[in-house]
């Protein structure tokens, strides 16, 4: 059951990340960082009590994010010991990502891969195919654009069997914009195999300041499963809720100090009504 857990955790890492950690910088739909001074963050040190995270990341000779490493523990004090690749072609395009953690390792997993697709000069969907004994899963995103190129939405299918044969809809993202070109929400459906829809759960009235977000991805933070990588400012408050209704509605909000070049030095994340309460320090190259 550890085995399973783990396997579900590290997918949903990548399938529907909430996560609001901030890595670096770059000004196309490509992933090329910012090369001013400051501009590649190298590491992050994340605390949470007497928790803590640190994650260091890598990049190619083009200043494209291509690694990522976890090390620590997480806010229920269990152990983190998580790498993550990412392969690009020569034209720095990602093709597959993978998710590397030494439980999945004892089960016999070398690696959770996740394939990307891109065509006509854009990102359509990504895949992640995982098959062990006791745990099967298929599941693809496929990215759904606007005229200006934006993406608004993602599907997402599964294979029940894990064959490629039997797929289904079975979610639905909705995401909005701001003015700035910021994501200000976004709602999550799910699908039974009959087709019934059921809300799930909605992330909305994002905010942000108007400094420099370190991981500015724009349509690729899409194709990471991340949709904070997609907004070139950083969030600074937002309301989450679920199918559950008001008692598990939450407030996030975000304070920060910055650097000389208007990028986070610091920032410390408060949840209510659970105050819970994290600080994370920002390094940078």
């Amino acid at each position: 059951m550890r085995i399973v857990s783990t396997l579900l955790a590290l997918v949903s890492l990548f399938l529907f990340s909430c996560q609001k950690e901030v890595d670096y910088v770059n000004s196309t739909t490509r992933g090329t960082a910012n090369t001013s001074s400051d501009g590649l963050l190298v590491k992050t040190v994340l605390k949470n009590g007497s928790d803590s995270i640190v994650t260091a990341y890598g990049y190619n000779a083009n200043k494209k994010l291509i690694n990522l490493k976890k090390v620590g523990t997480d806010d229920q004090g269990d152990p983190v010991n998580t790498e993550y690749h990412i392969h690009r072609n020569s034209s720095g395009i990602i093709v597959d990502y993978s998710a590397i953690d030494p439980a999945l390792v004892a089960a016999g997993v070398d690696s959770i891969p996740t394939v990307v697709h891109y065509s006509s000069s854009r990102y359509t969907s990504y895949v992640i195919n995982v098959n062990v004994p006791g745990f099967v899963l298929l599941d693809s995103s496929a990215l759904v654009y606007d005229g200006s190129g934006r993406v608004v939405g993602e599907n997402v299918y599964e294979s029940p069997s894990g064959s490629g044969n039997d797929y289904y809809l079975s979610g639905k993202l909705t995401y909005s914009y701001s003015n700035g070109g910021n994501v200000s929400g976004f709602v999550i459906h799910d699908y039974d195999q009959s087709g019934v829809e059921v809300f799930t759960a909605t992330v909305s009235n994002i905010n942000y300041d108007s400094k420099t977000n370190p991981i500015y991805l724009q349509n690729e933070g899409f194709a990471l499963g991340h949709y904070d990588w997609a907004s070139p400012n950083n969030m600074v408050s937002a309301q989450s809720g679920d199918s559950n209704g008001p008692a598990d509605d939450q407030t996030i909000t975000y304070t920060y100090t910055y650097n000389s070049n208007n990028k986070p030095a610091t920032s410390t994340v408060t949840i209510m009504p659970d105050n819970q309460v994290a600080n994370t320090t920002y390094y940078y190259q």
